[in-house]
């Protein structure tokens, strides 16, 4: 079972009461619960991968299921919001899943028990008015374990929702506060009792500041830390069926290869091409399931009953047998080395000399490299070409947002203006075009269904009728493009790679 935590945390002292929340002014209802006591082995590898990225796994008994529960960070919040998966078993062993969905913290190396605690809870249950569950107030003491030996005892009140707001807990804490309680930082017990080592810094480090005055390395230190940090955030979702977790890690892993391409003069040739074969064979796993996605979202908006219907199911077909062999590669141990390796390049990416040099001195005119190859194509290209030459025109397309988009970040502010206008006006040339192939794409699975129903002829109209959709919708974006690129391909647009 999956859910979203959220909870604040309070430190109080040893004579402290949980007050009376209607007492204060909260119109809730309050109800205590039996106290129990609950004991917990947590685990991590040997360095606290987990505990210094905000997860945690533990096996805890004392409740009504006893069972194991692995809490991830959630991107874009802060540590008091995790998503937390909850799965029954012995603890004897580790389930086979849980392995799975820590794969991009643990990588390659193995969990072990880290810490135990035992815990003492008592429990308020908050509710609304009509009897709704609001939230839980936790007033937990907690001891820590070596052996049979309490080495360090704390005590802690967490609150956490039950269906309530950030901004309702926010309100109980502020009346636990107005008796004795203080704002805690949002640490997981376990960080608390494992110390410093589990609150040192995670394993990718942190983005440098954009300076164009800064050596190049700088910057292309950004860009993969930015790509290996979306593959390792949006595995989770892949494994756990969500289409964006899919698209993400297939985009960290094409732009990363790109980035590498672009600023090849800047980094050693032979660390680099390890790290993009690695990373190409990672795109074609994802991209036999986020292929079918796409697909399955265009059939979904066909007007036709039937040829729908049927476009579905088969789609649904392949997407399992992709998704199958897809999560078959991320529990492979192919894939969780080649996460070590990508972690490893954010950490020490191994540049040239040239990379010493200010970003503004190298790295616009790398942008125009990846530019030119992209007009040579897209200035000759017309209305009757083959489609094949718009998705040459696509791939070039991609090439370049990319290359600007990382100059951008590491130019920053007004300086960086111009890059980041540019490589918006390039991400419409390729949204675009990939329209383009994606209806291209449509038409062969309309051929391959057809193909199999000869003898149903209504299935056959409506799938005709379909192909014709793409043929006309592939027209307009050919001529949608050709405007689009007329606005990129102008003089404004492109001074800023010369300067």
């Amino acid at each position: 079972m999956s859910t979203r935590e959220i909870e604040l945390k309070l430190s109080v002292h040893a004579s402290y009461m949980i007050p009376n929340l209607s007492e204060h002014g909260l119109a809730f209802q309050q109800e205590e619960q039996p106290a129990r006591t609950l004991r917990a082995t947590y685990y991590d590898t040997e360095d606290l991968r987990l505990a210094r990225s905000g997860a945690t796994l533990r096996y805890r008994s004392g409740e009504a299921v006893p069972g194991w529960t692995l809490k991830l960070p959630v991107e874009g919040s802060d540590a008091q919001v995790r998503d937390e998966h909850t799965f029954p078993g012995s603890q004897n062993s580790i389930p086979d899943t849980i392995r799975e969905l820590v794969t991009p913290w643990a990588r390659t190396a193995p969990l072990v028990p880290v810490a135990r605690l035992t815990t003492r809870r008592r429990v308020w249950k908050i509710t609304g008015q009509e009897g709704d569950p609001i939230a839980e107030i936790d007033d937990d003491e907690v001891s820590i374990l070596e052996g049979r030996r309490v080495v360090a005892r704390f005590r802690e009140v967490e609150v956490e929702s039950n269906g309530a707001s950030l901004a309702t807990l926010e309100e109980i804490a502020r009346v636990l506060m107005s008796v004795g309680a203080v704002a805690a930082e949002p640490i997981p017990k376990a960080v608390r009792a494992l110390g410093p080592k589990a609150t040192a810094a995670p394993d990718l480090p942190l983005a440098h500041a954009a300076d164009p005055d800064a050596p190049a390395e700088l910057a292309i230190a950004n860009a993969i830390r930015h790509s290996v940090e979306r593959i390792l955030s949006h595995d989770t979702p892949a494994r756990l069926g969500e289409p964006e977790g899919v698209h993400q890690m297939r985009v960290g892993a094409r732009r990363l290869r790109s980035d590498l391409r672009t600023f090849s003069s800047l980094v050693d040739a032979e660390w680099a091409a390890r790290i993009s074969d690695g990373l190409k064979w990672l795109a074609g796993e994802l991209g036999q399931v986020r292929d079918i996605d796409v697909l399955k979202e265009r059939c979904e908006a066909l007007p036709f009953d039937e040829a729908r219907r049927v476009l579905l199911d088969e789609l649904a077909n392949r997407h399992e047998a992709a998704r199958t062999a897809m999560v078959s590669s991320l529990n492979s141990t192919r894939y969780k080395e080649l996460l070590e390796q990508l972690v490893a390049a954010a950490q020490n990416p191994r540049c040239s000399a040239a990379a010493r040099k200010p970003s503004t001195k190298v790295m616009p005119s790398m942008v125009n490299t990846t530019f030119t190859k992209l007009a040579r194509k897209a200035r000759k290209v017309g209305l009757h070409d083959d489609e094949e030459d718009f998705h040459a025109i696509r791939i070039h397309a991609k090439r370049t947002r990319y290359a600007a988009e990382a100059v951008a970040a590491a130019l920053g502010g007004s300086k960086g203006a111009p890059a980041a206008r540019f490589a918006s006006l390039v991400a419409d040339v390729q949204d675009e075009l990939g329209e383009l192939q994606d209806t291209a794409v449509a038409r062969d699975l309309i051929d391959s269904v057809a193909g199999t129903h000869t003898s149903a002829p209504r299935l056959l109209f409506e799938l005709g009728r379909a192909y014709e959709l793409q043929v006309m919708e592939a027209d307009r974006l050919k001529a949608s493009f050709l405007e689009t690129w007329e606005r990129l391909d102008r003089g404004k647009n492109l001074r800023w790679m010369q300067a």
